[in-house]
Parts: structure tokens; C-alpha cells; sequence
């Protein structure tokens, strides 16, 4: 064979080889090298931190629900950047795309589209510009936070964001004619709660027609899933700043923080005077107006006294004569242990980093402070959630449930998975939880919880209202309650109305409680 011939082969060996490797990388290898290398091109702008998904119990999202315009301006392109600017509101820089929150009209925004180098699009807001939900949902910040927001942050958070994409020259700078891209990455990953976001949405519309401050929650009795949780005064998210500086306690989540109780307390009372065998509903006692606990007056809340009257009665027109004559015999120890087995004195929730009172019940008590305890003043303090717990534990006929705020995780791919709860224990007796439903009903139809009767359904419940000691331009400061359960007969919902400072329950708080109740009912039936 010739050397020529021999270098012939070499070099058609070599050019075939050639050949094979420039078609693996223009075939096979090219889609993937072409991105490569306009990758090495690419710079992103973040526009948004990306965070994990707040739930309602139907898997709807609460958080990332909404939506809001921004701007991308392109400064090469963009043809009259004066005007620009005007509209959107904000100065341009240097940069070579810019993104900007629109809170631009209609009108203006309609400029703005028709603009060159001008882009709307939207971008998902993390809160409802409503507050819908705000002190549960809370916020996260680099000094703190409080609320789902804090307590879950390592379940909610996201190593990516989304952000706008565009290609860049060997200068750096913005190549034109190509544009821009915006990237957001889907994600299910979050948490899932026990509220129903219409209950919700109906409870807050409830008290922001009623009351300024204060709070509610709502409790499915068959599961003691939390299916509302409301506080007022509310806070946006999305404008924390304007708040710092307020008195009025808008970061406050008030159905976690502990109030004095009033009347509502006469329920631990009653239920310890029935389930310790000392009374029974036709017990009677005599109210004169007042009641001497060695050699001190203590004033009934009707001055000119209800004369003869059975626990029932007294139960329902709230006579504080029946329960001092109760307490007297109970003795603080007992009175306090019944509070504590539903629920008083520590947290009901107990999630790390969701702050919640543990409220106060006094490990001792002299005569006269037992006399205060025994309609709920003095040293006894409560939360609304507390006391939402114990009226579920009567309308489940004295089984006391875990109530649930968080109901569990959801994964990357959208899997649920569900967070173990406590098995129920027994707190009172089924018999002792239905005669106290009996006359919780009888508060409602005949006695100081008038107010907020349900039609068709019936109520059950109890009034307060909590003298706090504490004046207020000049006035006392006088909480008022209402909690309860319905329907009547067959209790589904418990329901707790706290009026800051709305003088009496009857009055401030039941129609809150009535209102909500009748929006359940159009509801869910």
C-alpha cells in the first residue's frame, strides 16, 4: 500500500470522525449546549421570594391567593422613559430592566400597556389586601415575626424565587430585540389548617360590624378542628410600618390572650357543683341583693335580689348571689381544679413559636377572693380559646378534645400529611355535661343570652361581663362574652364572641355570636 494511500485513509478516518462529533453536538448534544451557553448569558432579577403555600382545610390557599400588576421597562427600548416613570410612579435607574409594583388606575396602566419597552404582567401576593386571616397567618421578618408565618418558617421555606430572565452580550449589557422572560416555579409545599375560609370571612365580617376590638373563634364540636379565629383591631402585612408606632394593639392576636372572665366562669361553677354531688339544677337559694362572706358585702347584679331561685334559674339570669353561696361550698381548690381539667391555666394549642396565653388560675384563694373567683373576677384570667375549649368539652358531653389549628404538611408534589392528634379523655361525667347543656340552653331561651337566639337551630350558651378594674377615657373598662354552642339539641358548632370593653355581653357580644351563627346556617345548609 502506497503512503499516499495510507495518508488518504488517515485523513478520511479523521474527517469522518470530525464529521460523527460535529453531528453528536449539533444533534443529539445541541439543544442542551445551545441552553448551556445562553445560560452563561443569562442574568435573573428576582422579583418575588418564593414561600410555601398557608392552606384552608379544603386545600384552598390562602396566602399567594391573590395577585398583583408590575412593570417591567426595558431602558433601551423603552421610547419616552419620562413617561414612563410618571405613570409607574417611581424614578428609573440605570439598570438595563427595571420591575416595579403597579398601583397605577386603570386608566394609567392602559398607557402603560400600549408603551414600547413597557411589560405588565402579574405577580402572586403572599397576603390578602384584606387582612383575612392576618394575626393567625402572622408575618415573618428579619427581626422576628410571630404567628403560622414564625412558627412553621422552616416548613414554608424556599430556596428559589421568581424573577425575571434576559440575555446579556460579552459587555453585559441587555441584548436588544430579545426581550425578557418571567420565571415562577409552581410549589404545593406548606401547611394545612383546620380553618374554613368562608367561616372565617363570615365571623370577621361579624365583629367588624360590631365591635372595634376584640375577638372570635368558631370550633367544629365533632372533630375540635379550629374553623375561625378572629381578632380585632386587624393589621395588613403588607404595610406593617404604619402600625409600630399605634396604642391600639393591632399585632394582638386577642383570641390567644388572656382576659378576665366574668360570668362565663359561673359555666366551671356550676360544673363542679353538679359533678361534685352538691347541688343539682333544682337546688335553691335566696338572693337578697347582696351576700355576707364573713363580715364583707358582696353585690348581686340585680341590687333589688331575685329572691328565691334553683341553680337553673340562677344559671340563666347569671344571679352572682347562687354562685357565691356555690363557691363558698366548693372552696377555691375545687373550683380551680375544675378549671384546670378544662383546659385553664396552660395554652390549648401548644405550638412553638404561635404565642398563646396560658391565662391564670390561682393555686389558693382567703373567703373573699373565693368569692370573686366564683364569677369570674379577681385573679382569674382566660383566653377566648380557652373558653372555647371548655364549651366543646360540654356540647361532647363531657369529652374533652385536642383542639387543632394546624392540621398537617404538604409536600413539593401537593401530599398531605396529616399531624397526629391527642385521643379525647373525660372531664365530666355524661350526665353532669348534659344537664349543664340543659342549662345552657335555658341562658338563650329565657335568661340574659336572649340575644343570640338562633332560629330554627337554637342556642346554648352563656353571657359575661368582666369587670378588669382598668379605666378607659374616665369609664371602667367592662369586657363582654358570649359563648356557646348550636344547634341546641345537637351541638356542631361552638361559637366565642370576646366585646373588649363592649360593657355587657348580652349586648355587645351575643349578636356577634347570633350573626355568625345564622351565616353558618345559610352555609352549610
Amino acid at each position: 500500500m502506497s503512503r499516499i494511500y495510507k495518508i488518504k485513509i488517515v485523513i478520511f478516518l479523521a474527517l469522518l470522525a470530525l464529521s460523527g462529533r460535529i453531528f453528536y453536538i449539533a444533534i443529539p448534544k445541541g439543544e442542551h449546549l445551545a441552553k448551556q451557553a445562553v445560560m452563561q448569558r443569562t442574568e435573573k432579577i428576582p422579583i418575588k421570594t418564593m414561600r410555601g403555600i398557608i392552606y384552608d382545610r379544603e386545600m384552598r390557599a390562602i396566602t399567594e391567593g391573590q395577585c398583583n400588576l408590575h412593570a417591567a421597562v426595558v431602558l433601551q427600548e423603552c421610547a419616552d422613559k419620562t413617561e414612563a416613570a410618571r405613570l409607574i410612579g417611581h424614578p428609573f435607574t440605570d439598570d438595563d430592566i427595571q420591575v416595579f409594583a403597579l398601583n397605577a388606575v386603570t386608566e394609567q396602566q392602559a398607557k402603560l400597556v400600549k408603551m414600547k419597552g413597557v411589560s405588565l404582567f402579574n405577580v402572586s401576593s403572599r397576603y390578602n389586601q384584606n387582612g383575612m386571616l392576618s394575626h393567625v397567618i402572622g408575618y415573618t421578618s428579619d427581626s422576628g415575626g410571630f404567628g403560622i408565618e414564625q412558627a412553621f418558617n422552616d416548613e414554608l421555606t424556599i430556596q428559589d424565587s421568581d424573577s425575571i430572565s434576559m440575555i446579556k452580550n460579552a459587555n453585559k449589557k441587555m441584548m436588544t430585540g430579545l426581550g425578557y422572560n418571567k420565571v415562577s416555579k409552581k410549589t404545593y409545599k406548606g401547611i394545612g389548617l383546620s380553618i374554613d375560609y368562608h367561616i372565617q370571612a363570615a365571623a370577621e365580617k361579624a365583629m367588624d360590624k360590631a365591635t372595634e376590638s376584640g375577638a372570635a373563634i368558631v370550633v367544629d364540636v365533632r372533630t375540635g378542628d379550629i374553623l375561625a379565629m378572629v381578632s380585632r383591631p386587624n393589621f395588613n402585612q403588607t404595610q406593617l410600618a404604619k402600625y409600630l408606632l399605634s396604642d391600639e394593639g393591632e399585632f394582638i392576636n386577642r383570641a390567644v390572650t388572656s382576659y378576665d372572665a366574668g360570668s362565663v366562669f359561673k359555666v366551671v361553677l356550676a360544673a363542679a357543683a353538679l359533678e361534685e354531688g352538691y347541688y343539682t339544677g333544682k337546688s335553691v337559694f335566696s338572693c337578697t341583693g347582696s351576700t355576707d362572706v364573713y363580715g364583707k358585702e358582696f353585690l348581686c347584679n340585680e341590687l333589688q335580689g331575685h329572691g328565691s331561685i334553683s341553680l337553673e334559674q340562677g344559671f340563666a339570669l347569671s344571679c352572682n348571689s347562687v354562685f357565691y353561696s356555690i363557691g363558698q361550698k366548693l372552696g377555691a381548690e375545687n373550683i380551680c381544679k375544675y378549671a384546670k381539667k378544662f383546659g385553664m391555666s396552660k395554652p390549648v394549642l401548644n405550638i412553638d413559636g404561635f404565642w398563646e396565653s396560658g391565662g391564670n388560675i390561682p393555686e389558693s384563694a382567703n373567703v373573699w377572693e373565693t368569692a370573686n373567683i366564683s364569677i369570674g373576677q379577681g385573679a382569674i384570667s382566660v383566653t377566648p380559646l380557652q373558653v372555647a375549649d371548655m364549651f366543646c368539652t360540654i356540647a361532647n358531653e363531657g369529652l374533652r378534645k385536642q383542639l387543632v389549628l394546624m392540621r398537617g404538611t404538604v409536600d413539593e408534589d401537593g401530599a398531605f400529611t396529616e399531624t397526629s392528634v391527642e385521643s379525647p379523655h373525660r372531664v365530666l361525667s355524661k350526665s353532669t355535661a348534659k344537664a349543664l347543656q340543659g342549662m345552657l340552653k335555658a341562658v338563650v331561651e329565657s335568661g340574659t343570652g336572649s340575644n343570640a337566639k338562633l332560629d330554627n337551630w337554637g342556642a346554648a350558651g352563656k353571657t359575661g361581663s368582666a369587670q378588669t378594674g382598668w379605666e378607659k377615657d374616665g369609664e371602667l373598662m367592662v369586657h363582654g362574652w358570649f359563648g356557646g354552642f348550636f344547634p341546641a339539641d345537637l351541638p356542631q358548632y361552638v361559637c366565642v364572641v370576646l366585646s373588649q370593653n363592649g360593657k355587657s355581653g348580652a349586648l355587645s357580644a351575643a349578636p356577634v355570636f347570633k350573626e355568625i351563627g345564622e351565616e353558618i346556617m345559610r352555609l352549610k345548609y
